[in-house]
């Protein structure tokens, strides 16, 4: 009898553990379809992202290149400086170097001016400032990132360009609108791009180890001297992505710009003086937010490849930005 109802329990354990196996297999089977289901779906979507900028870059670009084929004066577009698509002054002409010029100006000086004080906030913000004012500051940060555009181009028509006017435009050649220019426009971009470069640099200033902070105070370093020498190195990686945010934004803001620019499609005659900044000038943006709805033929797709200019420019500034962080002194 005894060994009968051991026979029994041995038997019903040996179940029990193959109900269990089979449980415990039936659970790592759908657990390895989930993920392989989710390993396809970011796949997916990774291909997608691909796919789409490239779609970006053929569509804008094929309508670009055909003004080549639409008008044969097309050809000086990166030589000449003069825009007159309409034949108004003579033969056709393309030339988008004022363009050019105006968007490397305008984002040059907006970068060079916006980077040190980001990065001096940022150091701020994660080194210094108690918590009770970083608390206070980070969601006004937030809130002045995600600001429209069109509120700064408002608020700098109404205010910056009047104070531009009567301190430097008063030798313009139209002194009624002797604030709007360059000037305006990089004073706009630095208050738009400061934002995101702060928002960037300070999480990629939280993401030093605190290690390197400690091993810098160890060897006899001051507070200044290891964030000038161990932090910022060690988020060079970071910082220098915060630029580039900054800059892709700068070079390609349009509607802001173009409200305190005031332009038409030709640079100053005196550029190389400094009331080329506080009279009406011209980038890359503007052709395309003031005339492109009511274009056509090769004056639409020269605006296209303004367009595609753009693009290229923001794609080169992404690859010198990404080869200077990759010399960053922690590896």
């Amino acid at each position: 009898m005894a060994d009968s109802t051991t026979r029994a329990d041995l038997q019903e354990e040996r179940q029990r553990w193959g109900a269990g196996l089979s449980k415990q297999s039936s659970y790592v089977r759908r657990t390895r379809l989930a993920d392989r289901i989710a390993n396809n779906i970011f796949l997916i979507c990774a291909i997608l992202i691909v796919v789409i900028i490239l779609a970006v870059f053929i569509f804008v670009g094929i309508n670009g290149f055909q003004m080549f084929n639409l008008d044969p004066h097309s050809k000086n577009f990166l030589t000449s400086a003069v825009w007159d698509p309409q034949g108004n002054k003579g033969p056709t002409s393309y030339g988008m170097l004022g363009f050019i010029l105006g968007s490397v100006v305008t984002t040059a000086l907006a970068v060079i001016i916006s980077t040190p004080l980001a990065f001096g906030m940022a150091l701020f913000m994660t080194e210094v400032t108690p918590k009770w004012l970083e608390n206070i500051l980070r969601p006004l940060l937030e809130i002045f990132t995600g600001m429209p555009s069109v509120i700064i181009g408002f608020l700098a028509l109404v205010s910056i360009t009047p104070i531009l006017r009567d301190a430097f435009g008063k030798n313009s050649p139209i002194p009624a609108i002797g604030g709007y220019g360059w000037a305006a426009a990089v004073i706009v971009l630095i208050i738009m791009i400061l934002p995101t470069i702060i928002s960037v640099s300070i999480d990629a200033l939280r993401a030093v180890p605190s290690s390197v902070r400690e091993a810098s105070l160890a060897l006899g370093s001051s507070r200044w001297q290891m964030m000038r020498n161990a932090v910022l190195p060690a988020a060079s990686t970071g910082l220098a992505t915060a630029v580039v945010l900054g800059m892709t934004r700068a070079i390609g803001e349009a509607l802001a710009v173009s409200m305190v620019l005031k332009g038409n499609a030709d640079l100053p005659k005196n550029l190389f003086s400094l009331s080329a900044f506080f009279q009406p000038n011209i980038n890359m943006t503007l052709p395309i937010v003031l005339n492109f709805p009511d274009a056509s033929g090769a004056e639409r797709d020269a605006y296209f490849m303004v367009g595609f200019l753009l693009l290229v420019i923001s794609f080169l500034f992404v690859c010198i930005s990404r080869y200077l962080a990759s010399r960053s002194v922690y590896k």
